[in-house]
């Protein structure tokens, strides 16, 4: 009796334990900033502060659940592009794909570099290289909307831009070259589920009104929404889009009024 007496006492020690360290783990996660809940993907914070891209050098803009470059699906959603790639004015005297010997575009030269701005007062978290090497990749966690994260994609940052700088919404971050184009998703923090929302869900109307002006109609111009995705779903071999013969590239992205078409 003695004997199972002490084991219970050391069982309810152990689990005691393992509690204390579980409560101060999630303590010290909370304190961190990782310890963010679930965001509303239905109705989120226009959040945004300024426009991160010059968009008088951009022709088209893919939409959100498009099959534009790869599956980056999220919310529970597969197959399915969850961000937006912007890309910029076809310039039919520059054809750089035939000039090309790595076929990546030129990187920036300095003088016809598109820039790329902060959209949020902030602080930049992350900074990753890519997988293609173009650039880097770029989280910003916003100070207003601390739940969200913007992540930039192909970016040639500035001097003095690195993980853990201050930024403030309008502040130039970086650049990229003018034939290349970028992308950009908005996320959710909460580690344990990836969530995404629409750049055009979180943009206020003051600067929404910049695409209007360019010829947009409406936000849902740059969104499918999930049931239209669902009804006509894509196909995915593991990152990488199975397009069929009859698939319609134009339908996943809207040209804004003063596209170029590059010259055959």
């Amino acid at each position: 009796m003695l004997y199972s007496g002490c084991m219970w006492r050391n069982w309810k020690f152990w689990v005691g334990l393992v509690v204390a360290i579980i409560l101060v783990a999630g303590i010290g996660f909370f304190k961190l900033g990782g310890g963010v809940g679930s965001i509303d993907v239905e109705n989120p914070p226009q959040f945004i502060q300024a426009e991160f891209i010059d968009l008088s050098r951009i022709g088209s803009i893919s939409k959100y659940r498009s099959g534009a470059g790869h599956d980056y699906a999220a919310n529970g959603e597969t197959c399915r592009s969850m961000k937006h790639y912007f890309t910029p004015i076809a310039d039919p005297t520059n054809n750089w794909r035939r000039n090309s010997t790595n076929g990546l575009p030129p990187p920036p030269d300095g003088k016809t570099d598109i820039s790329i701005y902060s959209p949020v007062d902030g602080k930049i978290t992350s900074v990753s290289e890519e997988n293609t090497p173009i650039g880097k990749q770029v989280w910003i966690r916003s100070d207003k909307a601390p739940e969200y994260k913007v992540r930039l994609f192909h970016i040639y940052l500035s001097d003095g831009i690195n993980s853990g700088t201050e930024v403030k919404a309008g502040q130039q971050i970086g650049v990229i070259g003018a034939q290349q184009g970028t992308d950009i998703a908005i996320e959710g923090l909460a580690p344990w589920t990836k969530q995404a929302v629409s750049y055009f869900q979180v943009l206020p109307d003051n600067l929404f009104q910049a695409y209007i002006d360019r010829g947009a109609e409406s936000r849902e111009d740059f969104m499918i929404s999930k049931s239209q995705r669902d009804a006509n779903p894509l196909q995915c071999n593991g990152e990488q889009f199975v397009r069929s013969s009859s698939y319609d590239e134009s339908s996943d992205e809207v040209r804004l009024t003063g596209y170029v078409e590059p010259r055959q």
